[in-house]
C-alpha cells in the first residue's frame, strides 16, 4: 500500500503523529528532495529504502511503488506541507488506479499555515477580510484565464502565492492593476519554520526591490492581505455581547450616571472607528448617542461648525464625551470648560485606530475611568487609566459615591480620604446596622430612612438623605433617593419651583442634593416653569394622568378645588407617592405632606436607598 504523507512546512517537529508513524513504519520511503526537512528521514527504520525523487520523473516514482507493492511491503511518499497543495498527487493516483494499488493520504501543515504561525497573523479578520485564497502567478506552467493575478486581486482578500518567489515584479504589476493599493501589507516568508527561515514585512509598492535586497528568489510565500495591517474589527466569537451555542450574551452597560454620550471625530479613518463603536453604544438600553464628525473629505457627513464649537454647545449637554482623535485635540477642546470633576462630564479619547482608549477629566466623579474601561472592552482596546488610586488597586471613595448614586458633600474631605487611603492603605469597613440608633434612622416627619455608615482610616463616612452637621473626620454622602411631587398654577417661574422645594426639603430635614426625580399630573408636561427647573436639577420629570393618580392608594389631603382643575384631589402628594412606588423599593412612603408656598404645593416620598455594599 502506498501512503501519501504530509511532511509539514518544514520544521521536523511540525508532522503530524500519524505522519510521523507511517515514516516508522515504512520499507520505501520517496522524498520530495529539498522542500522536505532530511532530519524527518532519521524516522525511517534502519533497512528502509529512501529515494530523493528531485531527480525522478513520475514513470520512475511509479515504479518504485509498484516494484514494492510486488514484494509485499509498504511505501510513503512523503511530500513537503499538505499532499494536497501543489503536491501533483492526482497524476501519480491516476496510475496507481491503473495498476491496483491502494493508497491513502496523510494531511500536513501547509507552508501557508506555517507562515501564519511565523507572521502571528491570521488571514481572516472581521471587516477586513474573510476569504484566503491560494494561488500562483503565471510563469512556466499557465493558470486559467479567470483565475489570473488581476481578476483574484479585484477581491481585495487575503493573498498567498506559492511559487511565485521569482516574479515578485509581475505580482506587483498585476496586484495594483487589479485593484490592491500601493501600500496594502505584504509579508514574504522564506522557508517557513525551517532554522534558516526569513521574513520580510514590505508593502505591494517596495516587494520586488526589497526581495532582491533580501536575495529571495525561491522557496518562499508571498503573502499580499489587509489583514497584515493594523485596523480590523474584534470577531464576534469571543464578543461578551454576542450570544453563541454555549453561552449567553452579557448584557452590556454604560457606567453608572452616564447616559448622554457625544462622540467626536475630525479623520475618515476616526469616522470609521467612530461608526462601530457608536454602533455598539447604541444598543444599549437607555443610552442617548450623538455622534459628530468634521472632516472636510467626508462633506457628505461632515458638520459646519469646527470641534470646538460643537465642543461648546454640548459641554453641559452631556454626561460624557469621546473624542475619536489625538489627546491633544481633546485636551484642547474642553480645556476652558472645567470647573470641578463634580460637575464636569467624563472626558475620554480614543485613537482613530482604537488601539488605546484614555481618560482624561472627571475619572472617579463623572466617570471617565468606568467609561474607558467599558469602551476598551467592547473595542478590544487597551484601557489608559492614571488615576492613583486605580493605578495601586485601592479604594476610591469618588468611584463609590458615582457607582452608588451618591452626591459628595465635601469634596475637600473626600480628597483627605483618598490621601489618607494612598499613604496607609485603608480599607472601607462597614458599621454593622445596629450600631447606628433609631434616632438616627428619622427624620424630622418620624419616618424612617436608610442610614448607612463605614469607616476609612481615620474618617467616617455616613450615607443618607438627612441634613445633618458632619465633624471634622466625617463625610456625608447624600444618595438620591427624594422623589418631589409638585403641582402650580400656570406660568409659575421654575425660581418659585425652587424656593418652594428647597422650604419643603428644610422642613423635612433633608438635603436637597437628594432630589432623583419630579413628578406630577401630565396637564403639567409642558409647564414651562417645571421643565426649566428639572433642566437645572438634572432630574427626570415624569407625569401621570387624573385616573393614574387617582388610583394610587393611601390617604392624602383632598382639595375640591384642584379636583375640579385636575379630575384628582391632590396632585402632588399623589403623584410623589406614584413614583416612588413603581421606581423604589417600597410601596411609596411619604416624608413631607403638601406643602403650598406662591401657588406651587410639594410633597415629598422616599424612593429608597441601594444597600451599597
Amino acid at each position: 500500500m502506498v501512503h501519501f504523507v504530509g511532511a509539514g512546512p518544514g520544521a521536523c517537529d511540525l508532522i503530524t503523529v500519524r505522519g510521523m508513524n507511517r515514516i516508522k513504519e515504512a520499507d520505501v520511503i520517496i522524498y520530495a528532495g529539498s522542500l522536505v526537512n532530511p532530519e524527518l528521514l532519521s524516522y525511517a527504520k534502519a533497512d528502509c529504502k529512501i529515494y530523493n525523487s528531485a531527480h525522478m520523473t513520475l514513470d520512475a516514482v511509479v515504479d518504485v511503488m509498484r516494484e514494492a507493492e510486488a514484494a509485499g511491503k509498504g511505501t510513503v511518499r512523503l511530500h513537503t506541507g499538505d499532499p494536497s497543495v501543489y503536491g501533483a498527487i492526482r497524476e501519480q493516483m491516476d496510475l496507481l488506479d491503473e495498476y491496483g494499488i491502494a493508497y491513502d493520504v496523510c494531511p500536513g501543515v501547509s507552508a501557508v499555515f506555517g507562515a501564519a504561525a511565523s507572521l502571528a497573523c491570521e488571514y481572516t479578520l472581521p471587516d477586513v477580510t474573510q476569504t484566503l485564497i491560494l494561488t500562483r502567478a503565471e510563469g512556466k506552467t499557465p493558470v486559467p484565464e479567470k483565475e489570473n493575478l488581476r481578476s483574484l486581486a479585484a477581491h481585495r482578500a487575503s493573498l498567498v502565492l506559492y511559487l511565485s518567489s521569482g516574479l515578485a515584479r509581475k505580482v506587483r504589476q498585476e496586484l495594483l492593476i487589479g485593484g490592491y493599493a500601493e501600500d496594502t501589507p505584504v509579508a514574504v516568508v522564506y522557508k517557513a519554520t525551517w532554522p534558516e527561515e526569513k521574513i520580510i514585512r514590505t508593502t505591494l509598492a517596495k516587494l520586488p526591490e526589497d526581495m532582491e535586497a533580501a536575495g529571495i528568489t525561491k522557496t518562499a510565500l508571498i503573502i499580499v492581505s489587509p489583514a497584515l495591517g493594523s485596523i480590523y474589527e474584534k470577531s464576534k466569537l469571543y464578543d461578551a455581547a454576542f450570544a453563541t451555542e454555549y453561552r449567553g450574551a452579557t448584557e452590556i452597560a454604560l457606567p453608572a450616571g452616564i447616559r448622554r454620550v457625544l462622540l467626536i471625530t475630525c479623520s475618515v479613518r476616526g469616522y470609521a472607528t467612530m461608526q462601530k463603536l457608536a454602533k455598539k453604544l447604541e444598543n444599549i438600553s437607555g443610552a442617548e448617542i450623538i455622534a459628530k464628525v468634521k472632516c472636510e473629505a467626508l462633506p457628505e457627513v461632515s458638520m459646519k461648525e469646527t470641534v470646538k464649537a460643537c465642543v461648546d454647545e454640548y459641554f453641559e449637554q452631556v454626561d460624557a464625551i469621546v473624542f475619536v482623535t489625538a489627546s491633544g485635540i481633546a485636551v484642547r477642546s474642553v480645556a476652558e470648560h472645567l470647573t470641578h470633576k463634580s460637575k464636569d462630564p467624563a472626558i475620554v479619547c480614543m485613537d482613530e485606530c482604537s488601539k488605546h482608549v484614555i481618560s482624561l477629566v472627571s475619572g472617579h466623579a463623572g466617570g471617565a475611568n468606568a467609561l474607558t474601561q467599558m469602551l476598551a472592552d467592547v473595542m478590544w482596546a487597551t484601557p489608559v487609566i492614571t488615576t492613583a488610586t486605580d493605578v495601586e488597586g485601592q479604594f476610591s471613595i469618588d468611584d463609590y459615591a458615582r457607582e452608588h448614586n451618591l452626591v459628595v458633600t465635601d469634596w475637600a474631605k473626600a480628597k483627605a480620604i483618598s490621601a489618607e487611603v494612598l499613604a496607609t492603605g485603608a480599607k472601607p469597613v462597614w458599621v454593622d446596622e445596629a450600631e447606628v440608633s433609631q434616632e438616627e434612622e428619622k427624620n424630622a416627619c418620624g419616618n424612617r430612612i436608610d442610614v448607612r455608615r463605614l469607616k476609612i482610616g481615620s474618617y467616617q463616612v455616613i450615607v443618607t438623605p438627612r441634613d445633618i452637621l458632619p465633624d471634622e473626620k466625617m463625610l456625608q454622602l447624600v444618595p438620591l433617593c427624594i422623589v418631589a411631587g409638585i403641582g402650580c398654577r400656570k406660568e409659575t417661574s421654575s425660581d418659585k419651583i425652587e424656593h418652594a422645594v428647597q422650604d419643603a426639603f428644610a422642613k423635612a430635614g433633608l438635603r436637597m442634593e437628594a432630589l432623583c426625580a419630579v413628578a406630577s399630573i401630565d396637564l403639567k408636561k409642558e409647564e414651562a416653569g417645571l421643565l426649566e427647573f428639572c433642566e437645572t436639577r438634572k432630574v427626570p420629570f415624569e407625569t401621570y394622568t387624573a385616573e393614574e393618580l387617582q388610583a394610587v392608594s393611601g390617604t392624602f389631603s383632598a382639595s375640591e378645588f384642584v379636583t375640579g382643575v385636575t379630575g384628582v384631589d391632590n396632585v402632588c402628594e399623589r403623584s410623589a407617592v406614584k413614583y416612588a412606588s413603581e421606581h423604589g423599593a417600597n410601596d411609596g412612603e411619604l416624608l413631607l405632606r403638601k406643602q403650598a408656598q406662591d401657588g406651587v404645593t410639594v410633597a415629598l416620598a422616599y424612593v429608597g436607598v441601594a444597600s451599597g455594599k
